[in-house]
């Protein structure tokens, strides 16, 4: 080999090597960008309770912030629109006794290529943004749900307009009022069966007649902790979940993952499987687990229907024809907020530590690729789990490849 081929390998061997390193620092310094914004929000927006009636202040203001991050967010981006829903509902806050409260859904629709087409497959991201009056649970239930929609419309947003991706079908992004819970046994309704019923029953009916690729609804999503025994589990568990439970209890109870509900014999099952392939491509390290909690009608247990209270459900209960829908969460109160802080008195800001700050990124960076995948078509780099780009890989293939020939 002649001295000029061994520089000309040593050259390009060496602008390889720059091309992945300043693409891994680029990854880093974009996760420190999103880690930060979850900061700024969770700690100025949702860390005080925002319970309807007992909150209302802390409530109106969460609103409020929510709106003026959608306007940020959507600035410069065609084809989208964003709505307030308004209705009327019944809450209790003390057992058997409701009071009558007026809700708004935030609804904000990016209009994929083939809106109003029988081609579209339209996907639903929502996260409920009133909480329990606890100052300690709020932050997480459901302050980091509301950050991780928020963070992920932004990603796609910087998609349409910074990379010039086009968005093929439509994306809904909902922040619902009045979590479905606080109506447990009385009839009411939430936010969550205000916007199925008379917003996308609507758009569904329209002719022709839309595609529902499916819902993901997140509830509490930032709940980590690796000690063990941190995770509680509510009782017949092992009953309504059996494979869900020999893997907590394989695992030694620690708080480490993330649960996905689905529901038996539903098309989400296309759902679920997406995604928990993009959260294990990206969770390269296996630092949060996703463990899948099928619901079964054959297996009822107080544990069931502790995962038939949240945002998902109106999305299975639609008519006779269930929509398919996933929860994303880390369990909430089973994951309680006093194993969050052990034995000392802790406040809400407190809670934001760098491994649940990063299960929060890992659940916007799934849902990134995952739209990357059902719903763009983007000609730009995609990041992968370790940080290396698409373009980083290809130098390092066209290296190969001129080396093999100068030899």
């Amino acid at each position: 080999m002649t001295r000029w081929q061994l520089l000309l390998i040593a050259t390009i061997a060496i602008y390889a090597t720059d091309g992945q390193a300043k693409s891994a620092a680029s990854s880093r310094s974009i996760a420190s960008e999103r880690i930060g914004r979850y900061k700024s929000l969770l700690t100025e927006h949702f860390a005080l309770p925002r319970h309807p009636y007992l909150n209302e202040v802390n409530w109106i203001k969460a609103r409020s912030a929510i709106v003026e991050e959608f306007q940020k967010i959507l600035h410069n981006v065609p084809n989208v629109t964003m709505e307030i829903q308004d209705f009327q509902t019944e809450i209790s806050f003390v057992p058997n006794i409701s009071t009558d409260i007026k809700g708004q859904n935030i609804i904000v629709t990016f209009s994929g290529k083939n809106r109003r087409k029988a081609t579209d497959e339209i996907l639903v991201i929502g996260a409920h943004y009133d909480s329990e009056a606890s100052p300690l649970i709020s932050i997480d239930d459901n302050g980091s749900g509301v950050v991780a929609m928020l963070e992920v419309a932004r990603g796609l947003a910087d998609a349409i307009v910074n990379r010039k991706a086009i968005l093929l079908n439509t994306i809904m992004f909902v922040a619902f009022d009045i979590q479905n819970e606080f109506s447990d046994g009385l009839g009411q309704t939430g936010g969550s069966d205000f916007f199925v019923k008379e917003k996308l029953a609507t758009i569904l009916d329209e002719q022709p007649k839309p595609g529902f690729l499916g819902a993901i609804v997140l509830d509490s999503v930032m709940n980590y902790n690796s000690s063990t025994g941190s995770q509680v589990l509510p009782s017949g568990f092992d009953k309504s979940f059996p494979e869900a439970f020999s893997q907590v209890q394989a695992n030694m109870y620690k708080g480490n993952y993330l649960a996905m509900v689905t529901k038996e014999r539903l098309r989400s099952l296309q759902l679920d499987y997406v995604i928990a392939q993009e959260w294990n491509k990206t969770d390269t390290q296996g630092q949060f687990p996703l463990i899948q909690l099928e619901i079964r009608r054959t297996a009822a247990s107080p544990a069931l229907f502790e995962f038939l209270k949240q945002d998902h459900v109106p999305f299975w209960n639609h008519n006779n024809n269930p929509l398919p829908a996933v929860l994303l969460t880390d369990t909430s109160k089973w994951r309680g907020i006093q194993r969050m802080c052990g034995l000392e008195v802790c406040n809400s800001t407190s809670l934001l530590t760098v491994d649940r700050l990063n299960m929060l990124d890992q659940v916007v960076v799934t849902l990134d690729r995952f739209i990357s995948i059902s719903h763009l078509n983007d000609s730009a780099a995609i990041e992968t789990g370790s940080g290396t780009s698409t373009y980083a890989s290809l130098s390092a293939t066209f290296l190969t490849v001129l080396v093999a020939y100068l030899l």
